[in-house]
Protein backbone atom coordinates (compact mmCIF):
# COMPACT_ATOMS: atom_id res chain seq x y z
CA UNK A 1 0.00 0.00 0.00
CA UNK A 2 1.35 3.62 -1.18
CA UNK A 3 0.37 6.83 0.02
CA UNK A 4 0.63 9.90 -2.36
CA UNK A 5 2.50 12.83 -0.90
CA UNK A 6 -0.65 14.87 -1.85
CA UNK A 7 -2.43 14.09 1.34
CA UNK A 8 0.47 15.87 3.48
CA UNK A 9 0.56 18.79 0.72
CA UNK A 10 -3.54 19.15 1.16
CA UNK A 11 -3.23 18.75 4.98
CA UNK A 12 -0.94 21.68 4.83
CA UNK A 13 -3.29 23.89 3.75
CA UNK A 14 -6.33 22.76 5.66
CA UNK A 15 -4.56 22.04 9.11
CA UNK A 16 -4.04 25.60 9.55
CA UNK A 17 -7.75 26.75 8.48
CA UNK A 18 -9.14 23.64 10.75
CA UNK A 19 -7.01 25.18 13.58
CA UNK A 20 -7.71 29.05 13.10
CA UNK A 21 -11.62 27.94 12.76
CA UNK A 22 -11.35 26.37 15.83
CA UNK A 23 -10.08 29.02 17.65
CA UNK A 24 -12.00 31.19 16.49
CA UNK A 25 -15.32 29.28 17.51
CA UNK A 26 -13.75 29.60 20.92
CA UNK A 27 -13.06 32.88 21.10
CA UNK A 28 -16.82 33.85 19.31
CA UNK A 29 -18.17 31.80 22.91
CA UNK A 30 -15.99 33.81 25.39
CA UNK A 31 -17.36 37.05 23.39
CA UNK A 32 -21.17 35.64 23.89
CA UNK A 33 -20.16 34.83 27.04
CA UNK A 34 -19.25 37.71 28.16
CA UNK A 35 -22.00 40.08 26.55
CA UNK A 36 -24.94 37.53 28.13
CA UNK A 37 -23.35 37.92 31.57
CA UNK A 38 -22.61 41.91 30.92
CA UNK A 39 -26.63 41.69 29.73
CA UNK A 40 -27.96 39.82 32.58
CA UNK A 41 -26.39 41.39 35.43
CA UNK A 42 -27.54 44.83 33.69
CA UNK A 43 -31.08 43.71 33.20
CA UNK A 44 -31.48 42.25 36.62
CA UNK A 45 -30.08 45.45 38.41
CA UNK A 46 -32.19 47.33 36.26
CA UNK A 47 -35.53 45.53 37.52
CA UNK A 48 -34.35 45.52 40.70
CA UNK A 49 -33.65 49.26 40.74
CA UNK A 50 -36.86 50.31 39.44
CA UNK A 51 -38.41 48.52 41.80
CA UNK A 52 -36.54 49.76 44.84
CA UNK A 53 -35.64 53.06 43.64
CA UNK A 54 -39.20 54.45 44.77
CA UNK A 55 -38.94 53.06 48.69
CA UNK A 56 -35.32 54.81 49.14
CA UNK A 57 -34.02 50.91 49.53
CA UNK A 58 -30.44 49.73 49.07
CA UNK A 59 -29.60 48.54 46.18
CA UNK A 60 -28.01 45.41 46.47
CA UNK A 61 -29.70 44.61 49.50
CA UNK A 62 -33.40 45.53 48.70
CA UNK A 63 -33.30 46.11 52.14
CA UNK A 64 -35.71 49.97 53.30
CA UNK A 65 -33.83 52.79 54.86
CA UNK A 66 -36.24 54.15 57.14
CA UNK A 67 -34.40 57.23 58.13
CA UNK A 68 -34.69 58.48 54.37
CA UNK A 69 -38.58 57.80 53.46
CA UNK A 70 -39.93 60.72 55.74
CA UNK A 71 -37.15 63.23 54.12
CA UNK A 72 -39.86 63.01 51.00
CA UNK A 73 -39.92 65.86 48.59
CA UNK A 74 -37.16 68.74 50.47
CA UNK A 75 -34.55 66.13 50.54
CA UNK A 76 -35.57 64.98 46.18
CA UNK A 77 -35.01 68.86 45.38
CA UNK A 78 -31.99 69.61 47.81
CA UNK A 79 -30.48 65.99 48.32
CA UNK A 80 -27.63 64.90 45.61
CA UNK A 81 -29.46 63.53 43.27
CA UNK A 82 -26.37 61.24 41.38
CA UNK A 83 -26.32 59.12 44.69
CA UNK A 84 -28.90 56.80 43.69
CA UNK A 85 -26.58 56.60 40.64
CA UNK A 86 -23.61 56.21 42.10
CA UNK A 87 -24.61 53.15 43.94
CA UNK A 88 -26.46 51.14 40.83
CA UNK A 89 -22.80 52.14 39.16
CA UNK A 90 -21.01 50.43 41.93
CA UNK A 91 -23.43 47.68 42.44
CA UNK A 92 -23.46 46.73 38.42
CA UNK A 93 -19.22 46.89 39.32
CA UNK A 94 -19.08 44.80 41.96
CA UNK A 95 -20.76 42.12 40.15
CA UNK A 96 -18.98 42.59 36.92
CA UNK A 97 -15.62 42.63 38.46
CA UNK A 98 -15.63 38.87 38.72
CA UNK A 99 -16.68 36.22 35.82
CA UNK A 100 -15.92 37.76 32.58
CA UNK A 101 -13.65 36.00 30.31
CA UNK A 102 -12.18 38.00 27.78
CA UNK A 103 -13.74 41.82 28.39
CA UNK A 104 -13.11 44.45 30.58
CA UNK A 105 -15.34 47.01 31.84
CA UNK A 106 -14.60 50.26 30.45
CA UNK A 107 -17.57 52.59 31.93
CA UNK A 108 -20.57 52.13 33.74
CA UNK A 109 -23.35 54.74 33.45
CA UNK A 110 -26.86 55.06 35.28
CA UNK A 111 -28.96 58.02 34.69
CA UNK A 112 -32.12 58.42 37.33
CA UNK A 113 -34.88 60.15 35.72
CA UNK A 114 -38.14 61.49 37.06
CA UNK A 115 -40.05 58.42 35.93
CA UNK A 116 -37.32 56.32 33.85
CA UNK A 117 -33.76 54.77 34.73
CA UNK A 118 -31.48 54.09 32.18
CA UNK A 119 -27.97 51.90 32.75
CA UNK A 120 -25.28 52.43 29.85
CA UNK A 121 -22.27 49.99 30.37
CA UNK A 122 -19.65 49.76 27.99
CA UNK A 123 -16.55 47.13 27.51
CA UNK A 124 -13.99 46.07 25.26
CA UNK A 125 -13.53 42.46 24.23
CA UNK A 126 -9.82 41.33 24.29
CA UNK A 127 -8.49 39.16 21.49
CA UNK A 128 -5.02 37.82 22.43
CA UNK A 129 -4.04 36.99 19.00
CA UNK A 130 -2.23 40.30 18.21
CA UNK A 131 -1.79 39.36 14.54
CA UNK A 132 -5.52 38.22 13.47
CA UNK A 133 -7.19 40.95 15.64
CA UNK A 134 -8.41 42.31 12.22
CA UNK A 135 -10.70 39.26 11.95
CA UNK A 136 -13.32 40.29 14.70
CA UNK A 137 -14.28 44.35 13.99
CA UNK A 138 -11.68 46.63 14.59
CA UNK A 139 -14.43 48.31 16.94
CA UNK A 140 -14.41 45.97 19.88
CA UNK A 141 -16.29 48.24 22.38
CA UNK A 142 -19.17 46.17 23.66
CA UNK A 143 -22.25 48.52 24.52
CA UNK A 144 -25.21 47.42 26.24
CA UNK A 145 -28.07 49.86 27.25
CA UNK A 146 -31.28 49.24 29.11
CA UNK A 147 -34.30 51.52 30.50
CA UNK A 148 -36.68 51.03 32.52
CA UNK A 149 -40.17 53.45 33.61
CA UNK A 150 -40.96 53.11 37.14
CA UNK A 151 -44.30 55.13 38.72
CA UNK A 152 -44.19 56.33 42.24
CA UNK A 153 -48.43 57.26 42.84
CA UNK A 154 -46.71 59.10 46.10
CA UNK A 155 -44.56 61.47 44.20
CA UNK A 156 -47.37 62.12 41.66
CA UNK A 157 -49.51 63.29 44.52
CA UNK A 158 -47.00 65.85 45.94
CA UNK A 159 -46.42 67.65 42.73
CA UNK A 160 -50.19 67.36 41.90
CA UNK A 161 -50.37 69.39 45.61
CA UNK A 162 -47.36 71.37 45.12
CA UNK A 163 -48.54 72.46 41.21
CA UNK A 164 -52.46 73.26 42.35
CA UNK A 165 -51.47 74.94 45.55
CA UNK A 166 -48.89 77.14 43.63
CA UNK A 167 -51.52 77.76 41.01
CA UNK A 168 -54.34 78.46 43.21
CA UNK A 169 -52.45 81.43 44.13
CA UNK A 170 -51.87 83.07 40.88
CA UNK A 171 -54.34 85.79 39.57
CA UNK A 172 -56.53 84.33 37.32
CA UNK A 173 -56.04 81.01 37.80
CA UNK A 174 -59.62 80.06 38.43
CA UNK A 175 -60.49 82.38 34.94
CA UNK A 176 -57.74 79.80 33.05
CA UNK A 177 -59.61 76.64 34.98
CA UNK A 178 -62.59 77.35 33.35
CA UNK A 179 -61.56 77.94 30.00
CA UNK A 180 -59.46 74.51 30.25
CA UNK A 181 -62.74 72.44 31.95
CA UNK A 182 -65.22 74.21 28.90
CA UNK A 183 -62.64 73.02 26.43
CA UNK A 184 -61.64 69.44 27.68
CA UNK A 185 -66.30 69.05 27.85
CA UNK A 186 -66.60 70.70 24.22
Amino acid sequence: MRLKASFTIEAVFIMPIVLFTMVFIIYLSFYLHDYCKIRGITDGVLHKASMNIKHQTDVASGRVNYDEINNGLLDRIFGNPDSKEMEIENYISRLLSKGLIATEITDINATKGTLNLSIRVEASFKFPLKGLQWIISSDRTMLVEAKSAYHYPADSVRLSEVILDTGSKIKGFDKLKESIGRLLSD
